[in-house]
């Protein structure tokens, strides 16, 4: 994994850097692109990983039926075991590489979060007061609203785009995923994708996956700054940060929040947060 380590040695380079009292707003920019990219590349091996392990039981499914008398002769059989002996040493080096950059699990594991800004309470702290970091979701208000929208709509990928927030409202979150995912691969300049986006990141939020969300929120955000679910994307989006206790992210991403949407409903939670993040 050279890109990830290559990552993980600036970071550490720009890390001592801050620790030293000498980093430059262009440092700390360079971080969180960096972390951002870390957490992209280990969510996207963990997608591999899950396929080529979906590979290896349906090739051992194979060999099975072949050895009871399935019909797979000898060189078939060999052929297979071939196949499932690379598949095992590609699932074996990713997961390797996964290991060695465990981006996302903690804040020292961006190789860089708690270093970069001395002063933020560190892994170890105590968590967020619940009450306010479990601030009561928007996004079921906003699904009804979208649902009632998408009634009447034309807009290119609908009927994928109605049946991934059906799936939402009744808490069927891979379903809704794998709806919204068709509808951004076949109709990327549809309107309907930042929507499609938001949701998406909510769903996997709420299944647990949070790194997956943080990219989710991300991408969302800079695809609409200033659209109708920025504010609230910025907000779930630094939730997230707190679930997987990185401060650091957390603060910067509400930083972000109460500097371009501060007249938003989200502004009032994000100021708490902040104040229950620096205590």
């Amino acid at each position: 994994m050279p890109r990830i380590l290559s990552l993980l040695i600036c970071g550490l380079a720009l890390g001592g850097l801050a620790f030293a009292g000498c980093t430059t707003d262009s440092d700390l920019q360079q971080l969180n692109q960096n972390q951002f990219t870390l957490r992209g590349m280990i969510a996207n091996d963990r997608q591999e990983i899950d396929s080529l392990q979906a590979q290896v039981r349906a090739l051992k499914e194979q060999v099975s039926e072949g050895s009871h008398g399935g019909g797979a002769n000898g060189d078939q059989l060999a052929s297979i075991n071939d196949r499932l002996n690379k598949l095992d040493a590609q699932v074996s080096g990713l997961q390797a590489g996964m290991t060695a950059a465990p981006v996302g699990s903690t804040p020292a594991a961006s190789g860089v979060a708690v270093a970069s800004v001395p002063s933020a309470p560190s892994a170890t702290a105590p968590p967020p007061t619940a009450a306010v970091s479990e601030a009561q979701p928007t996004w079921p208000q906003e699904l009804d609203q979208e649902i009632d929208a998408a009634q009447s709509s034309h807009e290119p990928g609908v009927k994928a785009y109605r049946d991934g927030l059906a799936a939402m409202k009744d808490g069927k979150y891979p379903l809704a995923i794998s709806k919204f995912t068709e509808l951004s691969h076949h109709y990327p300049k549809s309107p309907l994708v930042t929507p499609a986006e938001y949701f998406t990141a909510n769903a996997l939020y709420e299944s647990g996956k949070y790194d997956q969300s943080i990219l989710q929120f991300n991408d969302a955000v800079m695809r609409d700054p200033k659209g109708k679910y920025a504010s609230q994307a910025l907000l779930r989006e630094a939730q997230a940060f707190m679930k997987l206790n990185d401060t650091i992210d957390a603060r910067l991403t509400l930083q972000k929040l109460l500097a371009d949407h501060a007249d938003s409903p989200e502004a009032a939670t994000a100021t708490a947060l902040m104040k229950n993040l620096s205590g």
